[in-house]
């Protein structure tokens, strides 16, 4: 019998080298978490729509017009499509850190908002929801590693998640953090 449990072992592990060796991660850029054509139809909407966002820059900041304006421009970031094939895909992600559990007295936090630029969901509007992944790390991270981008590894599914800056059009749990280094 123990001599079957070797044999099984060894053909199983000599056939599936995958089950004891995971691949890489798929390096993906920000604009591949968008549908093609997105960023154009936006574009192509707000001329050919009466839209309140239309003349946006050019209205002071306090206004009823502009408070309208902003909460159109709010409601279609917030609802930016996915891409339905990036779901449970295993990839790799370079961007910046918007932490939401931060914890002062240890100077770490576990979750963050990934995003393409810095500041993101700091200043307002926010990027399209399809422009920000929800993450959890796979351990407390340290307070320095707000100080420069990073890779995030691991599986990104398209679950939304919605947080205090903004909502997430993806989520990625159990994730590696590494610095990014080109």
């Amino acid at each position: 019998m123990k001599l079957f449990i070797f044999l099984y072992s060894l053909i199983f592990y000599a056939l599936f080298p995958a089950v004891i060796y995971a691949k890489d991660p798929q390096t993906i850029e920000w604009d591949q978490l968008m549908p093609p054509g997105y960023v154009e139809s936006i574009l192509e909407q707000n001329k050919t729509e009466n839209s309140q966002t239309q003349d946006f820059f050019e209205w002071d900041d306090d206004t009823d017009q502009t408070q309208a304006a902003y909460d159109e421009l709010k409601a279609k970031l917030s609802s930016a499509p996915i891409v339905p094939e990036l779901n449970n895909q295993y990839i790799r992600l370079a961007g910046f850190i918007v932490p939401l559990n931060f914890d002062f007295d240890t100077e770490t936090y576990s979750e963050f908002l990934l995003v393409p630029y810095f500041g993101a969901c700091i200043h307002v509007p926010p990027p399209p929801s399809n422009q920000i992944v929800y993450v959890t790390a796979n351990k407390p991270l340290k307070e320095t590693t707000l100080d420069y981008a990073v890779w995030a590894s691991g599986i990104l599914t398209t679950k939304s998640a919605s947080s205090e800056y903004a909502f997430a059009g993806y989520t990625m749990n159990d994730v590696e953090i590494e610095e990014y280094k080109e």
